[in-house]
């Protein structure tokens, strides 16, 4: 059985110019073991925390994440939520596990940060 990490699954897609969606990454890990955390399993408040931290490090569109952000942030209980602090500082936090993006070089930032950008979507 292989098994991947996310830093690995994200540094390949990046170097093979792949277009990773929590979809397809997630699927990816299927393939590999289940060595990947599913982007989809992230909540709402660790997503915005997330989103915050891209923001603020300039790794996602500004515009897009703003609206997204506000929408999220607005349902009751996002902002107070422990997964939201932990995004605020770079972790994403899915199904028990926990990935930090500070580790990370900036392209695989950005490529972590667009992942869980067209994520938040379907928290709307």
């Amino acid at each position: 059985m292989i098994r991947m990490s996310l830093r690995a699954a994200l540094t390949l897609a990046i170097l093979t110019g792949a277009s990773a969606s929590s979809a397809q990454l997630s699927g990816l890990g299927g393939m590999l073991g289940g060595g990947l955390p599913n982007i989809a399993s992230v909540g709402a408040g660790n997503a915005a925390g997330v989103l915050s931290y891209c923001m603020k490090n300039k790794l996602v569109n500004a515009t897009s994440a703003s609206s997204i952000l506000g929408k999220l942030t607005g349902k009751p209980g996002v902002k107070e939520s422990s997964g939201f602090k932990l995004g605020q500082q770079g972790t994403i936090k899915t199904d028990g596990s926990a990935f930090s993006l500070g580790g990370l070089k900036a392209k695989a930032k950005t490529k972590a940060c667009d992942m869980v950008l067209n994520h938040t979507t379907s928290l709307l």
